[in-house]
């Protein structure tokens, strides 16, 4: 009689294996970031017109969403983003996380979605700096904020319309 051998068979495929790692990552990544209930860290930043931009001087509330200009989810989500802020009027503030996105580049992306306030280096801040004290792991990442500057929800990846509503209604915003 010949002999038996067990050879385990391979019981999950790689992609599988890949997406677990990564939702663990995503999901590890939101645990550390800037938290629902949490002020948002200070900031100088300054928009197209040269003003200069604090969490004490930006209008609130208002959604601030870090971006990268080569970023494909941020360049699909971007559209739906700015529907919402031309329907309630809410200041949409994005900050670009890539240090490599110029002032140029980020005011020549922006010009397609005139609703948002694009945030650009200061004397005092760079905007991935910025990025890094929101403790922002990826791109897009969007914060809703309330009147006193404190995050009510957190989107980490594609913002959905609904839920985005949902988070605005949660910071006070009336709804047309």
């Amino acid at each position: 009689m010949r002999g038996f051998a067990y050879r385990p068979r391979r019981v999950y495929n790689e992609g599988v294996a890949r997406l677990g790692i990564l939702g663990f990552l995503l999901y590890a990544g939101l645990a550390w970031a800037l938290g629902v209930g949490e002020r948002i860290p200070e900031f100088a930043l300054l928009d197209p017109k040269g003003n200069l931009v604090t969490p004490e001087t930006m209008r609130k509330p208002a959604v601030i969403v870090f971006w990268a200009s080569w970023c494909p989810v941020c360049k699909a989500e971007f559209p739906g983003l700015h529907r919402v802020a031309e329907e309630t009027g809410v200041p949409f503030y994005v900050v670009s996380r890539e240090p490599r996105d110029t002032k140029g580049v980020v005011l020549a992306y922006m010009k397609a979605y005139p609703r948002f306030v694009p945030l650009l280096a200061s004397d005092r801040d760079r905007p991935h700096e910025v990025a890094a004290r929101f403790k922002v792991l990826g791109q897009p990442w969007t914060f809703v904020v309330d009147q006193e500057a404190r995050v009510v929800a957190l989107f980490a990846g594609r913002a959905g319309r609904e839920a985005l509503l949902d988070a605005l209604l949660l910071a006070g915003v009336k709804l047309p």
